[in-house]
This record gives C-alpha cells, sequence and structure tokens, in this order.
C-alpha cells in the first residue's frame, strides 16, 4: 500500500486557485463564444434575409402564369460577389421547378409559409453553409401557394468575427487572470510567511532554548498551535528544571558524607593501622575522592545548566581569566613537577560572554591537562588573535586521545580509560557546552611531545568571535535558553 507524502500547503492553495481560475476563464471563454456567435449570426442573418426581399421584389409572374426574374447581369454579379465567402441562390417555383440559381442547395426541411422565413445551417459543395428560404406568395388568394427564394452562404467571415470578437472579450481576462495569479501567488508568499518565519526561528534556535515562541505577530490560525508549543515547551523547561534540581540537591547531598568519609580514610592510613586494612582504607580513600570528584563535575554541570538561562554577556579579557585560572592550579601543576608556559600574543584581548562560565571552561580545559600529563611535562597556555577572532589554545604533553575519539570525548560520562585517572567524564562536555553557549568553536589536535616519556599530548583551542569586531559592538545582553 503506497502512501501519500506531505504536501506543501502553499502548492495546495495554489492549485485550488489556479483551477478555480480555470474554471472561471474557461465558463467565460463558452459564454463569449455563444454571445459572439449569437451576435454574428444575427447581424448576418438580416444581412441574408435583406438580399432575400430584395430578390423577392425582382419576381414576377407572367401571363402564363410563369415565375420570372428580372434581375440585371451586373447585379446577379454583384449578389455572387462576397469577400471571402461564397453566395448561392435558389429561386424555385409553386410547383418545384428551378426558376434561378442552383438546383441542388439544400431546403429547410420544413417551408415557410407565405411572408415567412427559416434560417438553417446546412452544408453544400463541402463547405458549411448559412442560409435563408423565403416564401412568397404568387397571389394575394389565401390560398396562394409560395415561391421559395434560398440565399446562402459559406460562413468564413461569421467564423471570423466570433473569433474576433471572442478574442476582444477574452483578451483582457486573460491579462486580468495572468495579473490575479501573480497577486494571488504574493498575497500566498506574504500569507505563509510568518509560518516560515516560525520555521526559520526554530531551526537557528538551540536544542536548549526553551523559551515560549512569540505571539504577537503571528496570524490567528497560528496562535492555537503556538499557544500549544509554548505549553508544550514549558512542560519539558519544567522537567528538565526538576532534574537539574534533583541533581544538585543530591550532589550536595552527598558531598559532605563523602567529604568525610574520604577524611576518615586518610586519617586512618596515617595512624599505625594493621597491614591487613591498609589495602581496603585505600581502595576506598581512591573510590572516594573519585566519587567527589563525580560530585563536583555534577554539581558544574549543574551550575552550567542552571545558568545557561540567564547567561549575562559583557566584555570579558581573557588574559585575565587565563591569569587567574593559572593562579588556581600553579599548585597541582607543581606537585607533579610539571612546566606552566602562559603565551599572551594579542592586545586585543575582550570577548563577549560570561566571565563564570568562560572561567569554569577554561579551569576544566586545565584540570583535565593536569590530570592526563605524567610528571614533568609540559603546559601551554596561549591567547592570539587571527583575523576576527580570539584563539584560547591548552596544550600539554599528556596521553594524547586516538584519533577516533575526537568527536566522543565531548559526549557526557564518555572516557577513553576508565582505570585511568578519578575523571568521570564530565569535564569536556561542559567545556563543549560553554563554548556552544558563546558561539565558539573547539578543535582538538595532537599537543606537545613528553620531555622523557615521549608522550604527544592533546591540543584544545577554543575560537571566539572578537568582541571588537561584532557588529556595532553589541550592548551586553542576556540570553534565556535553557
Amino acid at each position: 500500500m503506497t502512501t501519500i507524502g506531505p504536501r506543501a500547503l502553499k502548492n495546495q492553495l495554489r492549485l485550488w486557485l489556479l483551477l478555480t481560475m480555470l474554471l472561471v476563464l474557461g465558463v467565460s471563454a463558452a459564454l463569449s463564444y455563444s454571445r459572439a456567435l449569437h451576435y454574428a449570426t444575427q447581424a448576418y442573418d438580416q444581412s441574408l434575409l435583406r438580399t432575400v426581399l430584395a430578390l423577392a421584389d425582382e419576381v414576377i409572374i407572367d401571363t402564363n402564369n410563369e415565375v420570372k426574374l428580372e434581375l440585371p447581369e451586373i447585379a446577379s454579379h454583384l449578389l455572387s460577389y462576397n469577400d471571402g465567402d461564397h453566395i448561392y441562390i435558389r429561386i424555385s417555383a409553386p410547383n418545384g421547378k428551378l426558376v434561378f440559381g442552383e438546383a441542388h442547395l439544400p431546403l429547410p426541411h420544413q417551408p415557410p409559409g407565405g411572408n415567412q422565413q427559416v434560417y438553417y445551417n446546412s452544408r453544400y459543395k463541402h463547405e458549411a453553409i448559412r442560409a435563408v428560404t423565403f416564401g412568397l406568395p404568387e397571389s394575394n388568394a389565401a390560398n396562394a401557394k409560395n415561391i421559395l427564394i434560398t440565399m446562402a452562404e459559406t460562413t468564413g467571415k461569421r467564423d471570423a468575427m466570433v473569433a474576433e470578437m471572442v478574442e476582444e472579450m477574452l483578451l483582457p481576462q486573460v491579462l486580468m487572470m495572468i495579473l490575479a495569479a501573480i497577486v494571488i501567488e504574493l498575497g500566498i508568499h506574504f500569507a505563509l510567511k510568518p509560518m516560515q518565519d516560525l520555521r526559520e526561528s526554530l531551526h537557528q534556535r538551540s536544542h536548549r532554548d526553551l523559551s515560549p515562541l512569540d505571539t504577537s505577530a503571528s496570524p490567528l490560525e497560528l496562535q492555537p498551535l503556538l499557544q500549544a508549543m509554548n505549553a508544550l515547551l514549558s512542560r519539558v523547561k519544567a522537567g528538565i528544571q526538576q532534574q537539574q534540581q534533583f541533581i544538585a540537591d543530591a550532589s550536595h547531598q552527598l558531598r559532605t558524607p563523602i567529604a568525610g568519609l574520604q577524611t576518615q580514610a586518610e586519617l586512618a592510613l596515617r595512624s599505625h593501622a594493621p597491614e591487613e586494612v591498609k589495602e581496603p582504607l585505600n581502595y576506598i580513600l581512591r573510590s572516594t575522592t573519585r566519587l567527589s570528584h563525580l560530585i563536583q563535575r555534577l554539581l558544574s554541570l549543574a551550575r552550567t545548566d542552571a545558568a545557561s538561562s540567564q547567561l549575562v554577556f559583557k566584555p570579558v579579557s581573557l588574559t585575565g581569566l587565563i591569569y587567574d585560572e593559572c593562579a588556581r592550579w600553579v599548585g597541582p601543576a607543581s606537585d607533579k613537577q610539571l612546566e606552566l608556559e602562559v603565551l599572551i600574543e594579542t592586545q586585543q584581548d575582550q570577548v563577549l560572554g560570561d566571565a563564570l562560565m568562560l572561567s569554569e571552561m577554561l579551569n576544566n580545559l586545565l584540570e583535565n591537562a593536569i590530570q592526563y600529563t605524567p610528571e614533568q611535562g609540559l603546559l601551554q597556555i596561549r591567547l592570539w588573535q587571527e583575523g576576527k577572532h580570539l584563539l584560547l589554545q591548552v596544550s600539554d604533553s599528556g596521553v594524547g586521545i586516538p584519533a577516533d575519539q575526537k568527536e566522543l570525548i565531548f559526549e557526557r560520562f564518555h572516557r577513553l580509560d576508565p582505570n585511568q585517572g578519578n575523571g568521570c567524564g564530565l569535564g569536556l562536555a561542559i567545556v563543549a557546552e560553554i563554548a556552544e553557549h558563546h558561539n565558539a568553536t573547539i578543535t582538538v589536535n595532537p599537543g606537545l611531545e613528553h620531555p622523557t616519556s615521549y608522550h604527544t599530548g592533546s591540543q584544545f583551542t577554543v575560537k571566539f568571535d572578537r568582541y571588537d569586531t561584532l557588529p556595532e559592538n553589541p550592548r551586553p545582553t542576556s540570553t534565556h535558553t535553557a
């Protein structure tokens, strides 16, 4: 069973309107032809009748009761001449004897009465003709018989006149139909433009943007649909907010007991615990450390998702962010004997963004780099300008990322090696979300070579639009996404 695919509303409107216009044009053409044929026939029939009556005046009956036609030769030639058509005449006596003209010219099925005429259509010599037969009484007696005077002409001039009249009547109508089709096309375009605008608005909207659709400029017919969509968006937003709140509440509730458990495990290991319990204590400490890291990441993710609905975009100096985060991570880097290098290669260092979210992004990149770089490795943070863009780059000499994993590392809870480090697979997902909110792009490439282990690490490059190159340096704005 074949199914019919969706049909465009625009095409359906075009089809119905154009079919209606063609139907109206067809009916108009038929009526125009009928009226033109009527008037042309009436005009030429009157001309034929006048000629027949003129011939009737020339018919005489001699003393022998014979019917004769006293018609000069020149008049006979004039009667037979008609520009573009052939004229045929037949005059027959009451007894049917041919008096003048064509003997085989067709007569009407019902002969006319005295002083009456009959119009009819027929064919003669393989041509269509229009004829009139007039009944001329041979005398004034009540029972007088009729002399039949028939005159016929071919229909060339009639057909030409009908065609010309139809053309004159239909040409303005066709032009009006063309104009109406253009107006209809424009009307369909502008009438459906709100739907196209709505489609474009939804197409350009982020999947996190659950703000209500603007219904002020929409036609009344779209209002119920938009209201239903807004109600659905509101329900989805409420559900997401409940999930975010649950994650945040659960993380807060878990953080304190996990921190306490981690502290107790550390204290137990520092005491003179028996050897047989040290390994379980070490396992508890590693597990609680990893769980604490996961809780911290969940809290960070919850903050990112919650803040995304009220991001305040202002000019932010990336140089200041870099130095602030480096000061935060210089201690953990020194503990692993990592060399931390900062390269600031531009003075135009401002982007339009949310300072807290950008700090969170750089914090996760640095934490990720420090965690997966072996001791005595290298870290480099570089900021430079490229045309209308600013590029923030974090490179390390860590374990690196396989080429087939580059698209997966930004997914939530994806880890290259679950047994390595205390990561939970959320840090880079947070980085990707923050970059997306700031209309920035992230590329991943091989990083630095490790001085001793010969690892080739990872290099994350975030590409921003420079604030001073944005259209008219837009004022700080707030986004409303969820």
